[in-house]
């Protein structure tokens, strides 16, 4: 009788081994797709300059209206501050959330613009950073 009782303990060995591995596959399983579908935080993603994107970012900023406010290439105007060294004033994520969420007399563009659109502006814009050479004056 002994030796029978040996022979099924040793049957439920591997058995129990094998839920063992089948348990801990399923919730790694699990913690893997609840992890993978929670919301990723809403961060930044800092891109190198390029002369494309700068470019991209002049038009838009003239396409856009965004003239209207800050003035010709955001050399100041009537409603909004003058832009051109905005760059050395602030980084790219307090351009990007001004652009975004607006402040003071500035409404938000975050619904309006694409994040493609957002990235150029904030390009043209961070790259903004030695105010401009005036123009020297007709003469007549």
């Amino acid at each position: 009788m002994i030796r029978r009782r040996k022979t099924i303990i040793s049957l439920q060995s591997p058995f129990k081994v094998l839920v063992r591995i089948v348990s801990a596959s399923c919730f790694v399983a699990v913690v893997a797709a609840l992890a993978s579908s929670l919301p990723q935080p809403s961060t930044s993603v800092v891109h190198a300059y390029s002369n494309e994107t700068r470019k991209a970012g002049a038009t838009l900023f003239h396409e856009k209206g965004c003239e209207h406010c800050h003035g010709v290439n955001g050399r100041g105007g009537d409603l909004g501050p003058d832009l051109s060294t905005v760059g050395k004033r602030l980084s790219k994520q307090k351009i990007e959330h001004q652009i975004h969420n607006g402040g003071a007399a500035m409404p938000a563009f975050g619904d309006v613009l694409q994040p493609d659109e957002v990235k150029d502006l904030v390009d043209f814009l961070h790259a903004k950073r030695k105010a401009p050479k005036n123009a020297p004056l007709a003469t007549q």
